[in-house]
């Protein structure tokens, strides 16, 4: 079973520090780039997904609060087995969602949530 909450940039770290498995996308428009990332954190390791899978199949989700986590897990553990991840450290991702914060301020960022429950 999966939970989908949005939530704003900068209440990303201290939701990212409660939980011990979750996923999320940020999205955002600028002027000149569009920017996605899609990462899986597990425990205290973070997983940047490098495949565009998981962007076209969890989009099909949005707008629901609850669902099957059929709907989202099997394409998250693709990517992980075909090695399409990096795994980035904690204080990376901080900074990087300390300068969306900033960001947002001017342009639209949307985040995708999952929390995964048994």
């Amino acid at each position: 079973m999966f939970y989908q909450k949005a939530y704003k940039v900068d209440e990303m770290a201290r939701v990212l520090a409660n939980v011990s498995e979750c996923f999320f996308i940020i999205q955002g428009h600028f002027i000149n780039k569009e920017y996605r990332v899609a990462v899986y954190k597990y425990d205290h390791e973070y997983f940047l997904l490098r495949d565009h899978r998981i962007f076209l199949n969890t989009a099909k989700t949005k707008g629901q609060i609850a669902g099957d986590e059929n709907l989202v897990l099997p394409y998250i553990e693709e990517a992980l087995e075909e090695n399409k991840y990096l795994l980035i450290d904690k204080a990376y991702l901080r900074l990087e969602l300390a300068i969306l914060d900033k960001m947002s301020k001017h342009n639209g960022i949307d985040i995708q949530y999952f929390e995964f429950v048994d």
